[in-house]
């Protein structure tokens, strides 16, 4: 009965149910915990480019995703080096944070929490959870711009991010997964990935100079925010005003 119960509280078609949470005691983090499920990945709405095709089937474990992107005062409590440009409060997100910076980051984690393993999302995982658990949703949320900090937003109200939970979440309580920052995923980006997607938990990993990023920021149009856009060519060294990140935790 109390697995049901659970299963219950993480469906987002149940108006007013609380998704099941974890709380990160170092940083504070929240996760929120995100059902296994099967969902149509790709641009099922006839408004992207082609290497968001062929729309497949995936299918997930359940896992935790980051409620909202990694905030500075989260970040300042497991590392000394923050190397934010818009280091306006402990509420705005990190921004110019590369892969292996984030490495450290997660490392930092797990020996404070033994047995947690943290990482990026996969573009799937990232993909079911900006889609509110795999919905038939074009954006994380209320579209963008009055629904997210994209450039459309940022030209009236300044070109920079915004504290995280500045606009509503998405259906699961997730904020920010269309605007704000973009954000860091673990793929390797090649244009074909979905020809060789397997069904169950998908992950390119093949060898390539690219990662993926997800989701938008305040530096690019609403369009480049929805769930399905995969942005590409960003080597994982490299680090930009517009890219952040959020964590996966994985389930027991």
């Amino acid at each position: 009965m109390r697995t049901f119960i659970l299963l219950l509280a993480c469906l987002p078609t149940l108006a007013g149910a609380a998704p099941e949470t974890w709380r990160e005691p170092l940083t504070g983090m929240n996760f929120i915990k995100m059902p296994g499920g099967c969902y149509k990945m790709g641009d099922t709405f006839g408004k992207g480019e082609t290497n968001e095709l062929p729309v497949h089937e995936v299918c997930l474990k359940p896992y935790w995703v980051g409620q909202h992107e990694v905030t500075q005062g989260e970040w300042n409590k497991a590392t000394a080096f923050n190397p934010s440009v818009f280091a306006s409060s402990e509420q705005h997100p990190v921004d110019s944070i590369n892969q292996k910076d984030i490495a450290g980051f997660v490392e930092k984690l797990g020996n404070t929490n033994p047995g947690r393993k943290f990482r990026l999302p996969t573009e799937a995982e990232w993909e079911y959870a900006c889609r509110a658990g795999g919905q038939q949703e074009m954006y994380g949320g209320k579209p963008p711009p009055s629904g997210g900090n994209t450039a459309e937003y940022a030209d009236q109200h300044g070109e920079s991010t915004l504290p995280v939970g500045s606009f509503p979440p998405n259906a699961l309580g997730l904020h920010d997964m269309s605007g704000n920052l973009w954000e860091w995923v673990s793929d390797v980006y090649a244009a074909d990935a979905y020809l060789q997607h397997p069904r169950d938990n998908p992950q390119y990993n093949a060898s390539g100079p690219s990662r993926l990023l997800r989701g938008g920021g305040w530096s690019h149009p609403a369009g480049f925010s929805r769930c399905s856009k995969r942005h590409m060519h960003c080597r994982p060294t490299a680090r930009f005003d517009f890219v952040g990140f959020r964590l996966v935790l994985e389930a027991e």
